[in-house]
Formats: structure tokens, sequence, C-alpha cells
């Protein structure tokens, strides 16, 4: 345990406040595993997924020794070097930690050395900090790179997610990645119904997409989380739309398939218009499992 000190092997964790982060405990620990199977839980491309954090805005905990742990299971005899998914549940593999820990320049690595393809789920424009690496594995690997942008408003965004990048930085992101010829994908997510959902305000949105270099598109609608922390926001920002969001939703978590229906309908053509249609399916036009408040079910996924 030398290289990580402070950490007691006997329980595996330590606890910090750090002062850029108040509001939060932080626990680093060691984790025993990095692989983690996937198959069954949704239909989805992957058998595995990795998730260099855990947690939540009050507590997360941060797998210190991340990449050496991934080394160790990827030279495994058995490994078949199935496609994996980071940052397809639990914390944005980029969150606001990930500045100060550096875990994914090594779990990236550990990928590449194992020539084992991986998709990357982010909400980050810090994800631009590593493109010199991506650029290199994309060479050994097949590497996809899944960004999501929920809008172009950056006040409803910062309103909504504080903790959130803005949605101009994601754009610009999604530009750098572009520029590297990383052929960055792109998720609408989460799509605000009545805040967000406008004709207009996706046809901009696309528009910007497709103008930074967005080689895909799919679109994602919110779905609520089980503390009701959105339908707060939206009585307190938003009250007049209450209503209808409890009309909308009723009482579950997802929008209707008529509203998808609706929705697929109307973005078909803008999405055409701005050619961001591709023909081919690939692991990026699968959702992820849900996290809270950001992610509709399969059904609720529209894919171009």
């Amino acid at each position: 345990m030398s290289g990580l000190p402070g950490l007691v092997a006997a329980d595996h964790e330590r606890t910090l406040r750090l002062p850029e982060f108040p509001r939060l405990a932080v626990h680093e620990v060691l984790a025993s595993t990095m692989l983690r199977s996937v198959t069954g839980e949704r239909a989805h491309p992957y058998d595995y997924a990795i998730e260099t954090m855990t947690g939540d805005e009050r507590d997360m905990s941060v797998r210190m020794n991340a990449a050496a742990v991934l080394r160790r299971e990827l030279r495994r005899r058995t490994w078949r070097r199935s496609t994996v998914a980071v940052g397809f549940s639990g914390a944005d593999p980029y969150g606001a930690l990930e500045e100060r820990y550096r875990l994914m320049p090594g779990v990236i690595s550990a990928l590449a050395e194992a020539t084992t393809p991986f998709t990357l789920y982010t909400g980050s424009d810090l994800i631009t900090r590593d493109v010199s690496l991506l650029r290199v594995v994309r060479h050994a690997v097949p590497t996809t790179i899944v960004l999501t942008v929920p809008s172009l408003d950056d006040e409803l965004c910062r309103r909504a997610d504080p903790d959130g990048a803005l949605p101009s930085a994601r754009v610009q992101a999604v530009r750098r990645l572009a520029d590297a010829g990383l052929e960055p994908h792109v998720q609408i997510a989460p799509l605000l119904p009545c805040l967000t959902d406008s004709s207009s305000q996706l046809d901009d949105l696309l528009g910007a997409l497709a103008d930074a270099g967005a080689a895909r598109v799919s679109v994602s609608v919110l779905q609520l989380d089980d503390d009701g922390d959105y339908l707060d926001w939206l009585a307190h920002e938003h009250p007049a739309l209450l209503r209808r969001y409890r009309s909308l939703y009723g009482r579950g978590s997802f929008v209707p398939a008529d509203y998808a229906v609706r929705l697929r309908e109307r973005m078909t053509p803008l999405v055409r218009a701005h050619g961001l249609a591709r023909p081919e399916p690939g692991p990026a036009d699968e959702t992820p499992k849900p996290r809270p408040g950001c992610v509709a079910e399969p059904e609720v996924l529209t894919l171009f």
C-alpha cells in the first residue's frame, strides 16, 4: 500500500472533507475489483462496466487503486476483450473529483494495453484534458466517446444542475474531440419536457452539435428521481409547469410512450437536415443504466 499513503488496509477507506467541496464527504477506498458484470441488466452491448467513483453530490467513494486493479483483472487468461463501458453507471468518470485524483488516464491506458475496446460516457468537458492520450489509444483499440449535452441554455442548466458542466463548455468539448479525430457521439440528455424540448430549441442544438463535429446524436428524456429533487426544483423555479409534469409522468419516473413517439417524429427530420443521421448501429446507440434524474428507459430513448 506504499503508493496510497494514509489508507488503512484494515478498512480500505479514508474519509475527507475537501475545502473545494465543503458539502461532499469523499471516501478514498481501495477496490478489490473494477470489472462489474452488467449482462442481463438491460438490453445493451456490454458485458462489463467500470466505475472509478460511485456516489452522489453528498457522498462519493473514489477508487484510488482503480488502474492497478483493472490491469490485474485484464491480465487474466480468461479475459476475452469484451467491449467495456466506462461511466455506464455510477458517477461521471470526469466529474469534479477527477481533476484532483486523475484516475482516468490510468484506466484508459490499462484498457489500451490489454487491447480492450471501450465506450466512455461523460457529461464533463474535463475529458478534453485527455485528448492526446485518447488519440493514441484510438489507434490501438476501438474507442467510442459519448458526451451528454442537455441543451444550449447555460442559465437554465446552471440553475437545474449547479455542479454540472455548462452546455457551452460541453459543445466546445465536442469540437475539441472532433478536431482530434475522435468522432464524438452526443446524447442530448436529460431532455426536459416543456423546458428544452421545443422543435426550435432542438433545431438550434442539433445545428450547434453538427457545427462542432458530432458524429452521431441520440436523445434521452428526463427520468424523475425517486427523492423528488427535480420536482422540488421545478416547483421553485417553474411552478406553472408542475401540474403539466404530474399529468405527463403520473406516478412514474418516465414519460409515456406517446411522448417518445411524438418526439421521434419531430426529431427525425431535424437530425437528417443537420447531417447527423447514421445508419449503422454501434455501442453508443445503447442507453446507459439510468442515473438519478438524467436518463430514460430504453423505450424512451430516441436513436438516430
